[in-house]
């Protein structure tokens, strides 16, 4: 073997196992980054136990009251009242005919068809929503009335119509005055506005 590839390897030998190399200082990792984990620790640190923070949130947080009947009677309406506010909006286009036919004094024909689709409609929703709690609401029971009311208006002008021709204006205890009846057409007009005004305001 040529001697002087053995010396070049002895002394390269001696080179790497006598630490020769890098001849500076190594920074201390251990103390420049100590303040990193510092943050770490502090941060994972949970101030209260789950017990505490369940005690703490059942302080803050109101309960639901379930026992409320207007607050049942919200969450209701928003969730699962679709097909009534259809059915209401039906009657709501019947009341704003008979206020038109009201309010232009138009003939008992004309008023006796329109009180009658009314009562037809009030009538299917009346069955419909019975039992249901539809028929808590301030608007179902509003139709029945207006309904009703309607009715009784379209009665008395059938019977104003008809007696009129054979009792005297004047006679005691008649009731098919031009007084009575001015004021019952009136009675049911501001009747069927505030009904109109609850039913358009359901949502």
């Amino acid at each position: 073997m040529n001697k002087n590839i053995i010396v070049t390897g002895l002394c390269l030998l001696t080179i790497l196992t006598s630490g020769a190399g890098y001849m500076g200082t190594l920074p201390d990792v251990e103390s420049e980054f100590s303040y990193l984990r510092k943050e770490v620790s502090e941060k994972s640190v949970v101030p209260y136990s789950v017990e505490e923070l369940d005690k703490m949130n059942e302080d803050k947080l109101k309960p639901i009251p379930r026992n409320n009947d207007d607050y049942v009677d919200i969450i209701i309406r928003k969730d699962n009242s679709s097909e009534y506010l259809k059915d209401v909006n039906h009657v709501i286009m019947i009341l704003e005919k008979l206020r038109k036919c009201i309010n232009t004094d138009q003939d008992i024909q004309k008023f006796n068809a329109i009180v009658s689709n009314l009562m037809d409609n009030v009538e299917y929703i009346k069955k419909e929503y019975y039992g249901k709690p539809e028929q808590n609401y301030l608007s179902y029971n509003r139709l029945i009335y207006i309904s009703q009311e309607a009715s009784s208006v379209a009665s008395y002008r059938i019977k104003e119509l008809t007696f009129k021709k054979y009792i005297p204006t004047n006679s005691e205890g008649n009731i098919y005055t031009k007084e009575n009846y001015d004021m019952k057409m009136e009675n049911l007009l501001n009747n069927v506005n505030e009904t109109i005004f609850i039913l358009k305001n359901l949502e």
